[in-house]
């Protein structure tokens, strides 16, 4: 099963605010999805995210 990352834990991996990665999920530029209540974001979407908005390299 693909690990499931909490707001919190995006906004440490990430060096983001609460309130960015929030407008992030909620406009749909970081896809999520909601677990009782509660906001998740897939592994496979944070990987994504990072890889189509890496400048340079590989």
């Amino acid at each position: 099963m693909e690990r499931l990352y909490t707001i919190k834990d995006v906004m440490d991996i990430l060096q983001l605010s609460y309130t960015t990665v929030y407008a992030m999920t909620h406009n749909g530029t970081l896809p999520s999805v909601k677990v009782g209540g509660s906001i998740r974001i897939p592994q496979e979407s944070l990987r994504h995210f990072i890889l189509n908005n890496t400048n340079g390299g590989q």
